[in-house]
């Protein structure tokens, strides 16, 4: 009898342990449950939606050239010619931006000289394969046309490029300026792959009709041009191989079209510290006979050809231990060869350029540029100085 009342007592105590144990625990947690009760009762602060700003639809961007140069040239019977100039070379103002992630613009307007029209375009990015642009836009005919002079590495454009990519035409049209075209153009990434979470392009294009009348003019041409670029990037870094066609004509006679078919094939390599690039270019052009007098008998056929080749290392330095600003210098070289019309050899020259680029911040651009002219139509050799400056905003 005994034995059982101790272990009716025994377990009352162990109740009365575990009851007590309870009720800490309870104690405990009770004030946590009634303040995380009181949060979910309470309503949230609405978000604050993001500000509309300007800057993310339009961006207003431009840089002046003030350029200084000198030329002279002995010519065969003696004579020195000469020429010394400072000139305002650009004074570029441009409009860009987006009014959707699809659907961005360009505007670019150029008023030093005579103010005149540039880009203007409008591109709509379909997918990575199709982006249809509208408007007056670079021709893809070389590699360099689609640069602008704030990439360009030398003061001036090669020979060929400068002739046969509508900048000085051969044909004389002062209408074919800076590369451009009024039309519409396609382009986009045929083929890439991924490298570090980077997708990285093996096949470029682009394909495009345009007017093939020069830019900021209505002007009939009843047959429309056509002009197209492949960039393959063959695996290695930096490293891409273009080739490009331009195939058109142009109203030399209102009784007689003439032609304008062009193409070139080059490389070009791109890193941090090194540069090169080499273009082949070749093109027919008709223009006006002289010797003839009828339209049907007054076109003669320019052959032109050309080529250039050049090389560039980037310096980057900074302005002292306590100054954030850096600064990038490239000297660069750069031989051009061209030949107006092969079947006149006087026509032939070679350039060789020495060039130096420096940048002392991110907003000006120095250039000193030293030429050597080897023209067969001349017996000496020409000279060209040139110093340029550029600001940017």
């Amino acid at each position: 009898m005994i034995l059982i009342i101790r272990k009716i007592a025994l377990s009352a105590h162990h109740r009365f342990a575990l009851a007590d144990l309870f009720l800490l625990i309870f104690l405990a947690v009770a004030p946590l449950h009634r303040a995380a009760a009181q949060n979910d009762t309470v309503p949230s602060k609405p978000k604050r939606e993001r500000e509309w700003k300007l800057s993310d639809y339009l961006q207003i961007h431009g840089f002046v050239d003030t350029q200084y140069g000198h030329e002279w040239q002995r010519e065969n019977a003696g004579a020195l010619t000469q020429s010394d100039v400072i000139m305002l070379r650009r004074a570029r103002f441009e409009f860009s931006g987006k009014f959707h992630p699809m659907l961005d613009f360009r505007l670019q307007a150029d008023l030093a000289f005579t103010p005149r029209l540039l880009d203007a375009w409008l591109r709509v990015k379909f997918c990575k394969y199709a982006h249809l642009w509208i408007g007056q836009i670079k021709t893809p005919y070389t590699m360099d046309n689609f640069l602008t002079p704030l990439d360009l590495e030398f003061v001036e454009l090669s020979q060929s490029v400068a002739a046969l990519a509508g900048f000085v035409d051969v044909s004389g049209i002062p209408e074919y300026a800076n590369g451009l075209e009024i039309g519409a153009m396609l382009s986009g990434t045929l083929a890439d792959y991924e490298r570090n979470g980077e997708r990285i392009p093996i096949l470029n294009y682009y394909a495009g009709i345009f007017g093939g009348a020069g830019i900021n003019i209505r002007k009939d041409n009843l047959s429309k041009d056509f002009s197209a670029r492949l960039d393959f990037y063959p695996f290695v870094k930096n490293f891409r191989l273009s080739g490009s066609v331009y195939y058109g004509n142009y109203p030399l006679f209102p009784e007689r079209n003439a032609p304008r078919h062009r193409w070139s094939a080059g490389a070009e390599y791109s890193g941090k510290h090194w540069t090169a690039r080499a273009e082949y270019l070749q093109g027919k052009t008709g223009v006006e006979n002289q010797q003839f007098t009828f339209p049907e008998d007054s076109v003669y056929i320019v052959n032109t050809q050309g080529l250039y080749a050049f090389v560039g290392y980037w310096f980057y330095t900074g302005w002292g231990k306590k100054s954030a600003m850096t600064q990038r210098i490239r000297p660069l070289f750069r031989y051009d060869y061209f030949v107006r019309d092969r079947q006149i050899p006087s026509t032939t020259a070679h350039y060789f350029s020495f060039d130096l680029e420096w940048w002392p911040e991110e907003h000006v651009r120095v250039h000193l540029d030293y030429t050597l002219k080897r023209r067969a139509e001349y017996q000496k050799l020409g000279h060209a100085l040139a110093a340029k400056v550029t600001v940017r905003f």
